[in-house]
Parts: structure tokens; sequence; C-alpha cells
């Protein structure tokens, strides 16, 4: 009975092994488009989150590798803006088994530009 245990033990202890997550901050930024003094702008969205997912099987990319450009594209699609303000980034790596998966997150308050006559390039 207890060599038993111990074998179920062993088995159930690789398998925790090889299942993990890892999360690391992906930079911050004040605005992801210039804004000059004569410019000003609306809050459309507090908290405005947009995510771009990758997937893989041991290891092998199934699905194009996640960016912080395309979550950003998500975010400010999704929310009918013209840029993000107050920006994080965040880059989450979920391993389970033989599959896993890694998340873009960007998150920031979406808004709107009234532009004040300023040729911004």
């Amino acid at each position: 009975m207890l060599k038993k245990m111990t074998k179920y033990l062993v088995v159930f202890g690789a398998l925790l092994l090889l299942t993990g997550c890892v999360t690391s901050p992906g930079g911050i930024a004040p605005s992801t488009m210039p804004i000059t003094a004569n410019d000003s702008y609306t809050i459309i969205k507090k908290n405005a989150v947009g995510e771009d997912v990758s997937y893989s099987i041991l290891f092998i990319p199934i699905t194009p590798p996640c960016s912080a450009y395309q979550a950003l594209q998500y975010a400010k699609k999704e929310n009918k803006a013209d840029a993000l303000v107050n920006v994080t980034g965040q880059n989450k790596s979920v391993y389970l088994l033989f599959i896993n998966w890694q998340v873009m997150r960007v998150c920031g308050d979406a808004i709107k530009f009234q532009r004040g006559g300023v040729v911004v390039d």
C-alpha cells in the first residue's frame, strides 16, 4: 500500500514540475502617442485592456508570437480610442504539461484627441 502511494506521489510531483506560471513587467509609458502643450484629450475609458496571445505545444509554436503592438491595437479598437495614456505592459507565460501560452497585456486610459494646431511628426 505504501509503495503504491509513493509511486502516485512521485508521478504527481513530476507532473507538478511540468507546470508553472511566470509574470513579468513589460514596461510603462506616459502615452502611446506624442502629446504637445496645445493638445487636449478626453479620457473615454479608464483601465482599457488589450491582450495578444500565442500558443505552443512542446515549445513548438502553433500561432504567431504575441506582441505588445498588437495588444495596443486591440485596446484602441475595442474602445474606439486614438491612443492610450498611463500605459503599462505585462507579459505572462503559463506552462501546463506539454502546452504553454504567452499573453502580452497592455493596460491604460483610452483617450480621444483634440489637436491644438501643432504638427507632430
